[in-house]
């Protein structure tokens, strides 16, 4: 299994994943992420040139989140508070096999009001995600060593809130599998 985390960590706890991916850091320990930050297409563009590596769009705009969707580069969108999906974004991701994140760091660093807001739209855009089998990894999304969380702590957080767990690591593991079998090519194709 593998989680998003926005430091470099050095593995000094075993906190129940395999590998983690780090966005916004430099990593040797850890697999490297690239971390776009856009606010319109244009933007998103000019950067997705310079991307290698696994790239994630982090955006407050919906047509952003739609485009980059859309775009070959991009493996994940991933999760903050002012993040906004809709549906159309969620039936392409899983037509076009992006990730959408959702991160406990995001609900525990949300002020009281906002929390209830962001819960109530967590809950429906878990719904949808559950009604479109849409591709998603439940992390932890920590960006320091004190939010790091154990899987089965991320797991019963987002199970409360309606997420299909099975779903949930099937993702995972099928994401951990891409980088780290070399028989690995994609669902159903195989080297022997």
């Amino acid at each position: 299994m593998i989680d998003f985390i926005r430091f470099d960590y050095d593995r000094s706890l075993n906190l129940g994943f395999q590998a983690y991916i780090v966005f916004g850091e430099n990593s040797e320990r850890n697999i490297k992420g690239y971390l776009i930050q856009a606010k319109d297409a244009r933007d998103l563009r000019e950067k997705l040139r310079k991307a290698d590596g696994f790239v994630g769009v982090m955006s407050e705009r919906v047509e952003v989140n739609r485009y980059a969707v859309m775009r070959k580069k991009v493996e994940a969108i991933l999760d903050f508070p002012e993040r906004k999906l809709d549906y159309s974004t969620l039936k392409l991701a899983k037509e076009k096999d992006v990730l959408i994140e959702f991160s406990l760091s995001t609900i525990l660093n949300s002020g009281r009001n906002k929390r209830v807001r962001l819960l109530e739209r967590l809950r429906k855009t878990l719904q949808v995600v559950k009604k479109l089998d849409t591709p998603f990894i439940l992390t932890s999304g920590a960006r320091e060593f004190y939010e790091l969380r154990k899987r089965n702590q991320i797991y019963e957080v987002f199970s409360y809130l309606g997420a299909d767990l099975a779903r949930a690591s099937y993702w995972a593991e099928r994401l951990y599998r891409k980088f780290f079998d070399e028989k690995y090519i994609m669902d159903g194709v195989e080297r022997i």
